[in-house]
């Protein structure tokens, strides 16, 4: 608008631009399917997720997750998603962007529910405590 305006010159206009531009590469997520533990086949899930299939919601029973995570930014993600999303994230170092074709999220709402579901455990951990 400033350039449009006249007020800024091409020469500031090009320094602002270069400078306020985004760092982050650009994925593309809306391609990947969304996740559904049911289209995992076993094996894959063992080599993801370091459980077995049947296991996964077993533990998300034990541990009384939430069915839901609700993040800052309004995103929901289900209690299994998570799970299987903290799963993969301590399974094997990965980045968040290797995850989107596994969850087709964006890797700004991977991490924001990981964090989630890993608080969401250390709460637990915490009132085992006291």
């Amino acid at each position: 608008m400033c350039y449009d305006s006249k007020i800024i010159s091409v020469e500031e206009f090009l320094i602002s631009y270069d400078t306020f531009q985004s760092k982050n590469p650009d994925f593309n997520y809306e391609s990947c399917p969304a996740f559904d533990l049911d289209d995992i086949s076993t094996a894959d899930c063992y080599a993801e997720f370091r459980f077995k299939k049947q296991d996964i919601p077993r533990l998300a029973q034990a541990l009384q997750l939430s069915p839901t995570f609700r993040c800052e930014q309004r995103s929901v993600c289900d209690g299994i998603e998570g799970l299987c999303m903290l799963l993969k994230r301590v399974a094997y170092p990965c980045r968040y962007s290797d995850m989107i074709p596994r969850f087709g999220r964006p890797v700004s709402v991977i991490s924001l529910v990981t964090n989630q579901v890993l608080n969401y455990m250390r709460y637990l951990t915490f009132m085992a405590i006291a």
